[in-house]
């Protein structure tokens, strides 16, 4: 840095308190999230993907805006394997759910830094990433 350029974390100056927080932040996040990702294997991504394309081999294709009618759809059929198979389907979309809120949540503390007009404002960066950290 004896050159003068500025690094940048997620377009904050790392070299300000506010830089600092979000590195922490970060860190803290691939943490929360990685261990979510550990648990959420390539497997369960590729079941989603088979069990998605087989409900659009029977002519269902769940989107968000469609899902609950699909849903009905499905038990309505009354084809346990294809029940079952919702279950599971249900299932691993809550699970990315869970590990979408927790990359959300970041990237909102993320946006608040940066919406700092003094990235060296110790009380305002606390107050905004202390919560997040103490978890």
């Amino acid at each position: 840095m004896s050159n003068g350029t500025q690094r940048e974390i997620e377009g904050v100056d790392e070299r300000t308190y506010a830089g600092k927080a979000v590195k922490a932040c970060r860190l803290k996040a691939r943490g929360v999230v990685g261990d979510e990702l550990v648990s959420f294997k390539m497997v369960d991504f590729v079941s989603l993907m088979l069990l998605n394309n087989k409900f659009a081999a029977n002519g269902i294709f769940i989107t968000d805006t469609n899902k609950e009618e699909c849903y009905i759809k499905i038990i309505e059929l009354g084809d346990e394997s294809l029940i079952n198979d919702l279950e599971k389907f249900i299932t691993l979309k809550d699970e990315i759910k869970v590990i979408e809120g927790k990359q959300q949540e970041y990237l909102t503390i993320v946006g608040k830094l940066k919406a700092l007009s003094d990235y060296n404002n110790e009380s305002a960066v606390n107050g905004i990433v202390e919560e997040y950290l103490r978890r």
